[in-house]
């Protein structure tokens, strides 16, 4: 009887088990036959960011499956979280694509028991520099000073679909000059920076993966893309994207030009100028007609101590100046222009002693003067001054008071000839005649004549 029991027992429990195998739930997949089409909001993104893809999955009838079927997902670049996901019930599975900090093009793929992936195939994701569409690229200042000078390079990276693109590494390369780097990341507004320095006109290129669709500029204000990504200096125009979401090729370039600068030349006086007399020098500057910078101001130094500031000179300025000693002096012109660029050009200039009025006295004398009777003696006076002095005043001096009438003549500023006379007492003897001459340098010059009254 005992033996009958336990028998009994052994088929009661092999049958409880397999009643409770015959109850395990296998997972839920799609059937054969249904299909799964992946979407995603972008085709496009920045290194180190992620978006949400989605999984649609319909049975051969069109209808979804049931709720909670498993969804697998596999990428060739980043990570997809979770791996496997379950529909809701409209057959839809979520999950996360996360770029990683790479750059390239993800394919992303989802399978499910039977179901296939539909026409429109993998999901493609270009992220980082495979997603570069345009390079925009900006220079300010557009020009620099032709002894050298410094200009931010700015180029604002876009990817296929027009938005800025972050984290992405810009190569820079320039035909003259120097840059400050060659390799920049875009910072959160997409742009990526740097310097360069040069005096010859430069072509700067900003490149995002191989050499591909590209934008270019002459120096200037643009360059705006994308959410708050704008480009200082640089005029470019539109980009040409990239002709696919993996291809990450773009480029841009912007032209800095040099400051023409504007030349001086100072001409001093054809005659060397004499001490105390003004005369006139030619200031000529001259602005390049092609990159040519307006003149801001000229200042001259006239070696003597003075100096003048003659303004925005274009063409010529004519300036008269005074130097009051004699000597050898330096004339410097010192030339700013608009965008701030500085030059100086010196000459020299000899300073010699004014000449003094040229006095000629001419006296006519009778031949005798006999007995008591007066003696008339006429005089031709010539006085000539330098060229730039003037007379100022005249004086005659006749002889001896008590032998001539008069004994004094003053005569003004008389530059030019004229004739005099004077009476002298008959055997008056030798007579001093005295031309005193003062002119307006400040000088007294005189002549001398003797004369014998017989």
């Amino acid at each position: 009887m005992v033996t009958r029991c336990r028998q009994l027992a052994v088929v009661a429990l092999a049958l409880l088990a397999l009643a409770a195998s015959a109850c395990e739930v296998s997972p839920l997949v799609a059937p054969t036959g249904s299909t799964i089409t992946l979407t995603a909001p972008t085709n496009a993104l920045s290194a180190n960011e992620s978006i949400e893809i989605s999984a649609q999955v319909l049975e051969p009838s069109g209808f979804p499956p049931h709720s909670g079927t498993l969804v697998t997902f596999t990428t060739t670049l980043g990570v997809v979280a979770p791996a496997i996901a379950e529909t809701d019930s409209s057959g839809r599975a979520l999950a996360r694509f996360q770029s990683g900090g790479s750059n390239g093009t993800a394919v992303i793929t989802a399978t499910s028991g039977g179901a296939v992936t539909a026409a429109t195939g993998a999901l493609r994701i270009a992220v980082g520099s495979a997603s570069v569409g345009a390079v925009r690229v900006g220079a300010n200042p557009a020009s620099v000073s032709a002894l050298g000078g410094s200009t931010t390079i700015t180029a604002s990276v876009l990817d296929i679909n027009g938005n800025v693109l972050r984290q992405v590494p810009v190569s820079f390369t320039t035909s003259a000059g120097t840059l400050s780097t060659q390799l920049a990341t875009t910072d959160a507004n997409g742009i990526a920076q740097t310097i360069l320095n040069t005096a010859q006109q430069a072509t700067v290129t900003a490149s995002v993966g191989a050499q591909g669709g590209s934008s270019s500029g002459t120096g200037g204000t643009g360059g705006t893309g994308g959410t708050g990504g704008t480009g200082t200096g640089g005029t470019t125009t539109p980009p040409t994207p990239a002709p696919s979401p993996t291809s990450g090729q773009a480029s841009g370039t912007v032209t800095i030009t040099v400051n023409a600068q504007a030349t001086l030349v100072i001409t001093p006086p054809t005659t060397a100028p004499s001490a105390g007399i003004p005369s006139a020098y030619t200031f000529a500057v001259t602005v390049p007609a092609t990159n040519g910078v307006p003149v801001r101001s000229l200042r001259v130094s006239w070696g003597d101590g003075s100096s003048q500031d003659l303004g925005a000179v274009s063409g010529n300025a004519v300036v008269q100046h005074t130097y009051n000693d004699t000597g050898t002096f330096t004339i410097t012109g010192t030339l700013t222009d608009a965008a701030g660029n500085v030059q100086t050009v010196s000459t020299a200039v000899s300073v010699i002693t004014v000449a003094s009025p040229t006095i000629n006295i001419t006296p006519s004398v009778p031949a005798s003067c006999t007995g008591a009777s007066a003696c008339v003696v006429t005089f031709l006076l010539q006085v000539t001054p330098p060229t730039s002095v003037g007379i100022v005043d005249v004086s005659v001096a006749f002889g001896t008071p008590g032998f001539v009438t008069p004994v004094n003549q003053g005569l003004g500023g008389l530059t030019g000839s004229a004739t005099l006379s004077a009476t002298y007492q008959a055997h008056a003897g030798p007579q001093t005649i005295a031309v005193t001459v003062r002119d307006t340098v400040g000088r007294t010059t005189q002549g001398f004549t003797t004369i014998n009254i017989p």
